[in-house]
């Protein structure tokens, strides 16, 4: 009995010892290209950052004016000449005239801080606003989103890139490659979005439209003369409009012959 107690710590820790060695045993590990990839996208141990706050709101500013001036030329030199004091640039302009009025309209890029002061300066030039529409979009969230994905594309991108350098077989490369050729591709496309939020929140876009009314004379014999083409027009097309009722005529003609002959016909004597 003696004996068993003074070997019973002894086998507890052999059983420990035991138990210690199994733990540590190293399982094979697979050198397939399968593996580096469930390695690349396994979740990383690092807990990730929390997104920074904005210290602004990312707001997309545009809008359309549309107001009579007193002279075309005039005011597209004074809209051009504000655009380019405040770091702008007109990405389209066109002109055309109809009837009594000219009119021209501007495509304006400008800082999204020089709207609003841009604004109050064509009021103050305009004869009369016939129309204003400013617009206000809030795209923080979706820079949010869009920054915070992109941030994990480009982690995975270094991973891949990591991978690569390790793999040992052509069949390894190639698939690893094709992933990272779909991370790079997707990564460009979300920056590509980025810098087109980006671009229209530094830049808001404004539609300007203005116009002139030409003041012409009465002009009695030009509308004298205009008159009497058009009476002239008019006849014409009466006469055509006759002749497409010809066949009515024809059939009221038969019907008055035959009523004609029928009155001038004497009744048969009575028995």
């Amino acid at each position: 009995m003696k004996l068993f107690l003074l070997k019973l710590p002894i086998l507890f820790g052999f059983i420990v010892a035991a138990c210690g060695t199994q733990d540590s045993v190293n399982l094979p590990v697979s050198d397939s290209a399968e593996s580096y990839q469930k390695l690349a996208e396994a979740p990383s141990t690092e807990q990730p950052a929390p997104p920074a706050e904005f210290s602004e709101r990312k707001i997309i500013r545009e809008g359309d004016i549309y107001f009579e001036c007193r002279d075309i030329q005039e005011t597209d030199a004074f809209l051009k000449a504000e655009v380019n004091a405040a770091k702008g640039f007109i990405s389209n302009e066109s002109e055309n005239s109809y009837g009594e009025r000219s009119e021209k309209r501007l495509t304006i890029r400008i800082p999204s801080d020089q709207l609003d002061p841009l604004l109050e300066k064509i009021q103050s030039h305009a004869i009369r606003i016939e129309n204003s529409n400013i617009r206000s979009e809030d795209v923080t969230e979706q820079f949010i989103d869009v920054e915070a994905r992109l941030k994990t594309k480009k982690e995975l991108e270094n991973r891949y890139t990591e991978l690569l350098k390790l793999a040992r077989t052509v069949d390894e490369i190639l698939r690893l490659e094709r992933e990272l050729a779909t991370v790079r591709g997707e990564i460009e496309s979300m920056q590509g979005r980025l810098n087109y939020l980006g671009d229209r929140v530094s830049l808001s876009t404004l539609n300007v439209s203005f116009f002139v009314e030409k003041n012409r004379e009465f002009g009695f014999f030009s509308k004298a003369n205009d008159s009497l083409k058009n009476g002239w027009t008019n006849l014409q097309w009466f006469f055509i409009f006759v002749l497409n009722l010809w066949p009515f005529f024809l059939i009221a003609g038969a019907l008055l012959v035959w009523l004609l002959k029928r009155k001038k016909t004497p009744p048969p004597p009575m028995k």
